[in-house]
């Protein structure tokens, strides 16, 4: 893998309890808060760079390689949300991380949100940043895109659809977007195309199964939210063709308790890549 895309020094740790389970992670800075950043489907630790290096400054900055993810194992897991989750805690517990805020993206979203219900106590403060889970889907919704999944043609599945998806995810045409997608494609090939559909598929699966929207008001934690104002793949376009992004963001914050959201104009999908300063300052003053 090219260091310039992993600028961080990458450690190892093996999760008890499963013992072909390594989970690939950076930590970088010092303080008394940490970060936790998790990050969305098909994803890896590197879209967290700029946020990394800015708020290492001030905080203890970590970020994982989600199992199935980046340079992280990859074999025949369950890729739920719960398990997801599970690693998470295990990963949290093994390295005694503590006052921690946790920042997904995504999937990693919808992640943090089940994490931070099952498992409240670890956790002081959630960011939510273009959450998966905000958005439901009814019972006959998830068939159908269950249905679509069984084409063997979604989101991620492969190279095409990864850089497609990839694109689609942003707003601004300013090469960002092609160098996620060439550096991802590398991680891409690092796989064995069988398991790596296996656990996109898996995890779409787990993210229409596993809603978190009927448990929001349980979510006591303070939480920040925010969404790109251009997003493409929030809401889904094919189920959802009346929705807008911002009409699942003010559900969705209307649900929590605790929520202060914001919408971000002029940006997509991958917030923390598109708008870095903006996204580094919300985090910033929401940690403190």
């Amino acid at each position: 893998m090219h260091s310039n895309f992993y600028p961080f020094q990458i450690n190892y740790i093996r999760i008890n309890g499963a013992d072909d389970l390594n989970i690939a992670f950076c930590d970088e800075g010092n303080g008394e808060k940490t970060l936790l950043f998790v990050h969305g489907l098909a994803n890896c630790l590197p879209v967290w760079a700029e946020q990394i290096k800015q708020l290492s400054k001030q905080y203890r900055c970590v970020a994982i390689d989600l199992p199935g993810n980046g340079l992280s194992s990859h074999g025949g897991y369950p890729y739920s949300m719960f398990f997801y989750a599970e690693t998470i805690r295990q990963f949290i517990v093994q390295q005694r991380l503590q006052n921690i805020i946790l920042i997904g993206h995504s999937m990693g979203g919808q992640i943090g949100m089940v994490a931070s219900l099952r498992y409240p106590y670890l956790f002081e403060k959630l960011v939510l940043m273009a959450p998966a889970g905000i958005e439901y889907f009814h019972a006959h919704e998830q068939i159908f895109m269950i249905q679509l999944l069984g084409l063997g043609e979604y989101i991620y599945s492969d190279a095409f659809h990864l850089e497609q998806t990839i694109r689609e995810g942003f707003y601004m045409n300013d090469g960002k977007a092609e160098k996620l997608s060439n550096e991802l494609k590398k991680i891409l090939q690092m796989h064995k195309s069988k398991a790596w559909k296996n656990m996109c598929k898996r995890s779409i699966e787990a993210m229409l199964t596993e809603q978190v929207q009927s448990f929001l008001p349980q979510l006591q934690l303070p939480v920040l939210m925010l969404f790109g104002k251009e997003d493409k793949l929030i809401p889904n376009r094919i189920v959802h063709p009346h929705e807008t992004t911002s009409s699942i963001a003010n559900k969705g914050a209307a649900l929590i308790p605790n929520c202060t959201h914001q919408i971000i104009p002029d940006c997509g999908h991958f917030l923390q890549i598109e708008k870095p300063e903006i996204i580094n300052k919300l985090i910033s003053n929401f940690a403190d």
